[in-house]
């Protein structure tokens, strides 16, 4: 047997990188996996892979950062498989620029796919959680909600935004059943970089990335793993990874 047989697990951002990785890995540890995110070719890709080793999976198309289409996800969820167990909040963009050359729009996409659409889409499956009395909600922060660098002030505002939010979100949860883990990556091999529209930003951050060896995608999945097939009894609240040759 193994130790996520009978779960269900919603994945958000599950076209790429981290998102891709950890539905790969729940799906090994026996969970249903529902892979979600704006790429419909590249979940129906995933969803085969998982199918293929075994596992079982399968994919809703929405943007996290679109309250209609949260809602929609939530009730398609439990339409097929009746209950969320675990909820991995991971859908985000990092759009780095100083504030005097940054687009306001960047900022406002930011806040609503980082902050705001992981807020709502938690809000959405707590209800099930507390009817059911368990459930564990996985939000995806960063080494940026720690300590902020020149050039992304906005995307650590998100990223701090979802450390208190989790915090919080702990402590009112913490008599339902539910646990809550905040999972803070360094840097990490993925897209993200791809997402940045100021070129001195993105060669700056493009430079100090090449130069360590990064996180992979499964390092931080590992991680997620761990927290939600700990022992019911223990709560992981937080874990910190950064490559080892990087200090910042």
């Amino acid at each position: 047997m193994k130790r996520l047989d009978g779960k269900i697990a919603l994945v958000t951002g599950a076209s790429s990188g981290i998102g891709e990785a950890t539905a790969r890995r729940l799906a090994e540890e026996g969970a249903t996996v529902v892979a979600a995110a704006r790429r419909a070719e590249r979940l129906q890709a995933l969803v085969e892979r998982i199918h293929a080793a075994g596992g079982k999976a399968d994919a809703v198309q929405a943007d996290v950062a679109v309250g209609e289409q949260i809602d929609a996800l939530v009730r398609t969820t439990l339409d097929r498989h009746g209950r969320i167990d675990i909820l991995v909040n991971n859908a985000g963009v990092m759009l780095l620029a100083p504030i005097q050359d940054a687009r306001v729009e960047d900022w406002r996409r930011m806040v609503e796919l980082n902050l705001l659409g992981l807020m709502q889409l938690t809000h959405a499956v707590l209800p099930g959680m507390y009817a059911q009395g368990s459930g564990h909600i996985v939000n995806l922060s960063s080494l940026a909600g720690r300590s902020v660098m020149p050039g992304g002030s906005v995307y650590s505002v998100t990223k701090f935004g979802v450390n208190a939010f989790t915090e919080a979100l702990r402590k009112e949860t913490v008599k339902q059943g539910i646990r809550v883990t905040v999972i803070e990556p360094g840097p990490v091999a993925t897209e993200l970089i791809e997402h940045v529209t100021d070129p001195a930003s993105k060669a700056r951050i493009t430079e100090v990335f090449s130069s360590i060896e990064q996180l992979q995608p499964e390092d931080v999945a590992d991680a997620i793993a761990y927290a939600v097939t700990a022992p019911p009894r223990v709560n992981i609240n937080e874990i910190l990874l950064t490559p080892t040759d990087y200090a910042r």
